[in-house]
């Protein structure tokens, strides 16, 4: 029987030169979801069973070596604490933005040394901060979910970030988390142990392999999925320019279009003006920053293009029904 394999393309690397990932350290911080350590450690399990041969060794490390709850209710028993062991290949750290690890000097540490010894370093959903903050990312090209997106590019301008469910590159491996664990994990297998073995693991969990390190998020509004071309250009240079705004005509022109046919698609789609709509995704991303960032209110206001502080606090205050101070005070509380 012909194995069914999933991969559309092989890679056009020689594997024999690269460093192997069999020892891999699951690094899991508190707050956690389940579904994405659960997910990578069944697809290791799985690899290892369609293999013949213990292809991957796991363990799973949490900061003191003690049980943490996860995100669901779930409770977590590690086999290691951080720091304990040093031989991996492959160290994948597991976490939520904005989760205190106790700003762990010690952790930052020895994620160092395993980057000194060659270690390939990975982060799954929010821990990108964790590595971003050790400057293991600097210079990098890296994946983050588009709920922190904003916030990382204020905090980690060093780094690139990359519009794709998960990244490989070089010796960092980053993925947006949630299901994309999978496909990280999958071309880790690939990686490991060859095109066949991960067609195997992948058809064993129903799921059909996005190969590539280039894979495209989905659009984050859905609903310009079913809108003019037009219309989904002016919105994507809006979002990209939201330090310095564009004049309608400037964005009708980076758009190929019109003014008045820019005008018309707003209208009739979003039911709004240009120049409204584009208001609403700075202060989103305002809001975005007072929330998960502890940058100045008023640098906050120059990040989202408002050289008028008190125009800021008072749009602000329009649009989500409390001042800027006031929204992240009520956060803190």
């Amino acid at each position: 029987m012909q194995l069914k394999v999933y991969s559309s393309e092989l890679k056009a690397k020689d594997v024999s030169l690269q460093r192997e990932l069999r020892r891999v350290a699951l690094i899991v911080l508190p707050g956690t979801s389940s579904l994405e350590v659960s997910l990578a450690i069944q697809a290791l399990k799985a690899a290892n069973a369609v293999s013949g041969y213990a292809a991957f060794h796991w363990r799973i490390a949490t900061l003191y070596g003690e049980p943490i709850d996860l995100e669901d209710g779930f409770v977590l028993q590690p086999q290691m604490k951080v720091g304990e062991d040093e031989a991996i290949d492959l160290a994948l750290v597991f976490g939520e933005w904005g989760v205190d690890t106790g700003n762990l000097v010690s952790f930052s540490n020895w994620l160092k040394r395993l980057d000194r010894h060659g270690v390939y370093l990975g982060a799954v959903g929010g821990a990108c901060y964790e590595l971003a903050n050790a400057n293991l990312l600097d210079g990098y090209q890296c994946t983050v979910s588009q709920a922190y997106r904003d916030s990382f590019q204020e905090l980690f301008p060093s780094v690139e970030i990359r519009d794709a469910l998960f990244t490989w590159d070089r010796k960092r491996i980053t993925c947006t988390g949630r299901a994309a664990c999978l496909d990280m994990i999958l071309n880790v297998i690939e990686h490991q142990c060859g095109t066949e073995v991960t067609g195997q693991v992948a058809e064993a969990f129903n799921y059909d392999v996005r190969c590539g390190t280039s894979i495209p998020m989905r659009q984050r509004n859905l609903t310009l999925q079913k809108m003019s071309g037009k219309l989904a250009e002016a919105v994507r240079i809006m979002e990209e320019n939201l330090e310095f705004p564009l004049t309608a005509e400037e964005i009708a022109v980076e758009s190929g279009s019109s003014k008045r046919q820019i005008e018309r698609l707003f209208s009739y789609h979003l039911s709004c003006s240009p120049k409204r709509y584009y208001k609403r995704l700075r202060l989103k991303r305002a809001r975005s920053l007072l929330r998960q960032t502890a940058l100045p209110v008023s640098e906050v206001a120059v990040a989202c293009g408002f050289s008028s502080f008190s125009h800021f606090s008072r749009v602000y205050r329009g649009c989500f029904g409390s001042t800027p101070r006031e929204d992240r005070m009520a956060l803190s509380a």
